[in-house]
């Protein structure tokens, strides 16, 4: 269901953009072992938390997360946008099992919500008031918002760190191996990288290391 809804966003984006957006070329179809190995990891992936949660309502809550964290990174790497319908409809989701399972946590939700959003849209309306253009999407404060619905506004703060971290590692490394013969640095560094997947794998962990009690090494608790 997941790769069906990123593959009808990308056909209906290819659709509306023919002239300049998602042309076919090797580089942007999906090769049968890449599917399977989506397959086979997400698989995994599930059976593992089935495990540790004993098929319990928290399983159901991971889904949710880790569904739809995979599934905008994968929409904003491809092209540096946010699925806006997956991230209402995990919110909407959340908000129903947070009402039927844990209405004591749905302070705490809401405010990392609003935090979360508040957060990313302070920081890109500022980058843009000073610098004169767009530093970070509106999108991208919509998907720390819709972590922090889950972590709590104390994590968002591990989960910016270990974006930008691994943004600067990860999205570095990549820009120079994408790097141009003739392209100088100033070019490189104007180059457009997604954000959301960073900030997908800082909420990810984050989430988890606080599930499994690890949380306090990187704050107090």
């Amino acid at each position: 269901m997941l790769e069906r809804w990123v593959g009808l966003f990308l056909k209906q984006l290819a659709a509306e953009h023919s002239n300049g957006f998602a042309q076919k070329t090797s580089a942007n179809n999906s090769k049968l072992f890449a599917r399977l190995g989506f397959y086979a990891t997400m698989s995994i992936g599930a059976a593992v938390l089935s495990v540790w949660r004993q098929w319990s309502p928290d399983f159901l809550n991971d889904i949710i997360l880790v569904s739809t964290l995979v599934g905008i990174a994968w929409i904003d790497r491809k092209t540096l946008l946010i699925e806006g319908r997956m991230v209402a409809l995990a919110l909407v989701l959340r908000l129903l099992w947070l009402s039927y399972f844990a209405p004591h946590q749905m302070f705490s939700s809401l405010t990392g919500l609003l935090v979360g959003a508040g957060i990313l849209y302070l920081i890109g309306f500022l980058y843009e008031t000073f610098r004169h253009r767009q530093g970070l999407g509106e999108g991208d404060a919509a998907v720390l918002g819709l972590i922090g619905m889950w972590v709590g506004w104390q994590g968002l703060g591990t989960v910016l760190l270990i974006a930008a971290l691994s943004g600067i590692l990860i999205g570095g490394i990549s820009l120079l191996r994408q790097r141009q013969s003739n392209q100088n640095i100033h070019e490189l560094i104007q180059t457009q990288i997604p954000f959301a997947p960073f900030l997908c794998i800082g909420g990810l962990i984050v989430y988890f290391l606080q599930e499994t009690g690890f949380a306090g090494a990187f704050y107090g608790f």
